[in-house]
């Protein structure tokens, strides 16, 4: 899968149908599964899988699933990311599903289906030719001559700029940093976007867009107005704000604008106050309590 350092995906990957997230390189995405086709993938694929290479699937966006086996695959999303599925939790409440953690590697092209049940299997191309992403080489991109180079210092600047003005006591803010700091520079526009927090609805469109960016620079032409927008945000937020803020809400502000995908526990205790308030009856609620448990 790796040669000197480079991502190399299997060229036959199982594919997870979704039109609820986008997945990008670099970033961690929850998807719900609960139709037959990913179920089985699940089963067959990752539960019963003794590999590394077991664990990686494809993340088609834009698709849903057929809702049963015998239903005809609807036209597929041309581009999609493969994925590491880190983690697979499985429930039978309200109905048999999985909960999957997946973190994106690279972005590919579907060539050819090669079955359609019991999941979906494909030829793929792969599309990104990423580097490790725990290796340093922030200053490879910046070194290139034209115009690429010239984008990847601006989105640099812009990115530090931003940091500039946040709290770095903010996990979420603090990561930023670090991803800055470690990740290839050819990577970060894919990890902005995954971070910036947006309505549902303005997410899945903006992250499709990404996805289907294949080249680098119109990458960076994306993602540099995402960090100009919350500079701007930023300044126009302290210029409106008549007292000085206290850092509680300095820091409810910050944590407003990105989303971290590993805070597990916030999600959880989130989920639990929304169980505890919505006033169902006790059955009911021991039942959602000991599902969220587990």
């Amino acid at each position: 899968m790796v040669s000197g350092g480079a991502i190399q995906i299997p060229s036959r990957l199982p594919l997870l149908l979704t039109h609820e997230g986008v997945l990008l390189p670099g970033s961690t995405v929850r998807f719900s599964v609960d139709s037959p086709r990913n179920m089985h993938l699940v089963r067959e694929r990752l539960l019963k899988g003794t590999s590394l290479k077991s664990t990686i699937i494809g993340v088609i966006p834009n698709t849903r699933d057929p809702e049963h086996d015998t239903d005809d695959l609807p036209t597929l999303h041309k581009i999609g990311t493969a994925g590491i599925a880190v983690q697979v939790v499985g429930s039978n409440w309200p109905k048999p599903h999985y909960t999957l953690l997946i973190t994106g590697l690279c972005r590919f092209s579907v060539s050819s289906l090669l079955k359609e049940r019991p999941f979906v299997l494909a030829e793929v191309k792969q599309l990104d030719q990423l580097e490790r992403y725990t290796t340093p080489q922030r200053d490879a991109t910046a070194t290139d001559d034209g115009e690429l180079g010239e984008l990847s210092e601006k989105f640099y600047q812009a990115a530090v700029q931003l940091l500039g003005m946040l709290d770095m006591s903010v996990p979420v803010v603090a990561k930023f940093r670090r991803l800055l700091d470690s990740l290839p520079r050819e990577t970060l526009p894919d990890v902005v976007a995954s971070m910036i927090r947006t309505s549902n609805k303005e997410k899945l469109q903006v992250n499709s867009n990404f996805l289907d960016a294949l080249s680098l620079e119109e990458r960076f032409k994306k993602a540099l107005p995402m960090l100009t927008r919350q500079i701007e945000g930023l300044k126009l937020l302290q210029k409106t704000r008549k007292t000085s803020p206290d850092n509680e809400k300095r820091v409810t502000d910050v944590q407003s604008l990105y989303e971290d995908e590993d805070d597990d526990g916030d999600d959880t205790a989130a989920l639990e106050r929304k169980v505890h308030g919505a006033n169902m009856p006790e059955a009911a609620l021991k039942i959602c309590l000991k599902e969220l448990k587990r």
